[in-house]
């Protein structure tokens, strides 16, 4: 047998050798076992409408909508942030901004809404617009 066999061979060995079920002295802490059944996934809101559709539905986008309407028209944003506007003034504010950008048309497009938290905490359309 050819010396570059031997090693393949003995290379083979020690990696069996080291993936073993039984834990040696150096075993890490034991892990919790898996659940069983389908992972738990959360409720996501209809798919995104078509390009042509989002411009028909921007036109029922309203100030003071809230957040969950708009995300019922349109689908989970594909983009979110906080900014803060007013940083001149006496009483800046902070907006949620979201995106969605639509590659069914070229060049793609994109719709922004701006939401402003309410007194009670509910975020509420602020501003939105195709740029």
């Amino acid at each position: 047998m050819s010396p570059f066999r031997i090693a393949i061979l003995g290379g083979v060995v020690v990696l069996a050798a080291g993936c073993t079920d039984s834990p040696g002295p150096s075993a890490g802490p034991s892990l919790p076992p898996l659940p069983s059944g389908p992972p738990v996934v959360a409720p996501v809101a209809g798919p995104k409408p078509s390009f042509v559709h989002a411009q028909e539905l921007s036109d029922q986008v309203k100030v003071g909508m809230t957040q969950e309407t708009v995300e019922s028209m349109f689908g989970p944003p594909d983009k979110a942030g906080y900014k803060t506007y007013g940083r001149a003034t006496p009483t800046p504010w902070q907006a949620l901004e979201w995106e969605w950008v639509f590659q069914d048309v070229v060049p793609h497009r994109v719709f922004w809404i701006a939401f402003q938290r309410d007194p009670q905490g509910v975020w509420r359309v602020n501003r939105g617009h195709w740029p």
